[in-house]
């Protein structure tokens, strides 16, 4: 077992808890003097240490052995979204076989909790989610794609698929993201999903597209903001996430200013998910 670290000013706390949101190997702690934080993530090897460590600094340090793999995860409560989704962290076909008994009529999706990536519980992807149940309906009949910039896990992704997207893109420039993303895709069963490791701030998107959603930094978003309007069908919408409340001024201007109409936005918490079109 590896663990990276690294000390982080307060101001930023929330953005790390996003990050590694729902992750049973990230521990925050508030250091003496309320000014700062320490971050460590749990890592199995060595390998995904280091690349945290490539992607935000840090330290990485090896632990003393004991038998980790005797330690159980924690499955938590499931996640209900709007009256369609159901997300669980229980990667057994029989407890995910139970909550479709439970629960009829809703889709269940297992996204267990990885390095990194969670199973839709924070606040910012539980409402992008509950966006895309809500633009899908407007959808509901006809055809659409969805283009998911920031997969993470892959949960809005594989969550627009089952909710009717005949072809879905999930981006993310972190590789173990993709991995991630195509093992949840197994999982779950499900097909019509291209998974592509890119920075969206390079990347291009061929074709257009019904919805896209983007769950990112609000400084990425400030500069992909010109790119998602450039890749948004007529009528198309935009779901953005990841923004403290703080943030949100600049962000919504710096979308404006690309073009893009704000029609709506919503406050969870110290974060803002908002609606968008061209």
């Amino acid at each position: 077992m590896w663990v990276w670290t690294k000390l982080s000013a307060l101001q930023w706390a929330d953005a790390w808890q996003e990050r590694f949101c729902w992750n049973p190997g990230m521990v925050l702690t508030e250091l003496k003097g309320r000014k700062s934080v320490r971050v460590d993530v749990y890592c199995k090897t060595k390998g995904e240490a280091a690349r945290i460590k490539e992607q935000f600094g840090g330290t990485v340090r090896k632990l003393a052995d004991r038998n980790w793999a005797a330690l159980k995860p924690v499955v938590a409560a499931p996640l209900k979204i709007r009256d369609r989704l159901l997300i669980t962290s229980d990667p057994s076909v029989a407890g995910r076989r139970k909550l479709a008994r439970e629960f009829p009529g809703r889709d269940v999706l297992s996204i267990p909790s990885e390095m990194a990536f969670g199973t839709g519980d924070h606040a910012t992807t539980a409402s992008c989610l509950r966006r895309l149940v809500d633009e899908a309906r407007r959808w509901r009949g006809k055809r659409w794609r969805l283009l998911d910039l920031g997969c993470g896990s892959g949960i809005l992704a594989i969550g627009g698929r089952l909710l009717g997207a005949e072809h879905c893109e999930a981006v993310d420039y972190d590789p173990k993201a993709v991995v991630v993303t195509e093992r949840n895709l197994k999982r779950n069963r499900v097909e019509g999903v291209d998974v592509r490791e890119a920075n969206v701030l390079d990347w291009r998107p061929r074709g257009r597209f019904e919805i896209v959603t983007a769950n990112l930094f609000a400084n990425v978003l400030r500069e992909a903001f010109p790119m998602m309007r450039a890749c948004l069908a007529n009528d198309g919408k935009l779901i953005v996430s990841g923004i403290l409340a703080d943030q949100w001024p600049s962000t919504r201007q710096a979308g404006e200013a690309a073009g893009l109409k704000f029609t709506a936005e919503w406050k969870r918490g110290k974060w803002i998910t908002a609606l968008a079109r061209s």
